[in-house]
C-alpha cells in the first residue's frame, strides 16, 4: 500500500473515511458518530458516540470511560478516577493529576486550555 505524500487538505473528509476507528468509548461495538450532537469533550479531547444512550452514560461520569488523559498543566499522562481533581471549563470537564495543577489551571485557564476542532 502506498502512503500519500503531502498534507491532508480536508480533515472532515479524512475523518469520514476513518470513522471505523472512531469507536464509542462506552460501547466499543458502536462506531462513534461525526454528528456534533453525539460528541463530548474531556480535557479538550473530542469523544464520539454511537447513540444518545451511551453519550448520556459517558457524561454522567466521564472519568470511568475516557481512558488516558494528559494533565493540561504539567503534561503528565494519567488515567483519571472518580476521585481525581477536576473543573468544568468551556465545553467539558478537565481532570488533573493533583489539586495543585487544578488550582494553577483555575488561576489562568486560557493559558492551559486545550483547543481542538470538533
Amino acid at each position: 500500500m502506498q502512503v500519500p505524500s503531502g498534507p491532508v487538505t480536508d480533515s472532515e473528509f479524512a475523518l469520514f473515511h476513518m470513522q471505523r476507528a472512531l469507536y464509542d468509548p462506552v460501547d466499543p461495538h458502536l462506531l462513534g458518530s461525526l454528528l456534533p450532537d453525539y460528541q463530548s469533550r474531556v480535557n479538550g479531547e473530542v469523544y464520539r458516540f454511537g447513540s444518545e444512550k451511551t453519550l448520556k452514560r459517558f457524561m454522567k461520569e466521564p472519568a470511568l470511560w475516557c481512558g488516558v488523559l494528559r494533565d493540561p498543566v504539567n503534561g503528565e499522562r494519567f488515567v483519571p478516577s472518580t476521585r481525581s481533581p477536576w473543573v468544568y471549563f468551556v465545553g467539558g470537564p478537565y481532570y488533573f493529576t493533583s489539586d495543585s495543577t487544578r488550582d494553577r489551571f483555575v488561576d489562568d485557564p486560557q493559558r492551559y486550555e486545550v483547543k481542538r476542532l470538533l
